[in-house]
């Protein structure tokens, strides 16, 4: 799962092929490598409102962008 959020982006995908139960996710600055925010997870809903919780305190003036989907 992908959401952007200008100038952010998340990566929600499991941990690793042997552990499939276990979610990471990733949020970086677009067109940097370095992660802002990294959560791991056991449930892939989890990581997405983990993800969406960063963003909106990320996001300090409070704007209402649209997030992009999957």
């Amino acid at each position: 799962m992908r959401i952007v959020q200008p100038p952010y982006q998340v990566q929600i995908k499991p941990q690793s092929p042997g552990a499939p139960n276990l979610w990471r996710c990733v949020i970086n600055e677009e067109g940097s490598a370095e992660t802002v925010v990294l959560y791991e997870t056991a449930r892939k809903e989890d990581a997405k409102c983990f993800a969406l919780l960063e963003l909106a305190r990320l996001d300090p003036a409070g704007s209402r962008r649209p997030l992009g989907g999957e």
